[in-house]
């Protein structure tokens, strides 16, 4: 499953249905974690602007894995 392709995400969608849809999505954010800094979860996605690393809840992503890590220190939960 390509995670980054809206029509496979679809496809998966109207297949398996809503619920089974979002417990596999919930699979696959929660195996892409690379770390976990003050509360947050670090994980690696796919952009218009290429690899960023997002920072748990907070709308925030970096393009290096240490500048996500030192903001979720700087602002832990």
């Amino acid at each position: 499953m390509n995670w980054d392709d809206p029509a496979e995400r679809l496809a998966l969608a109207e297949r398996v249905g809503h619920e089974e849809y979002h417990r596999q999505l919930k699979q696959h954010l929660d195996a892409s974690v690379v770390s976990r800094v003050g509360g947050h979860a670090i994980r690696p996605v796919n952009t218009r602007f290429g690899r960023l690393f997002h920072v748990g809840e907070t709308d925030k992503a970096f393009g290096t894995q240490d500048e996500a890590e030192q903001y979720a220190r700087d602002n832990a939960v």
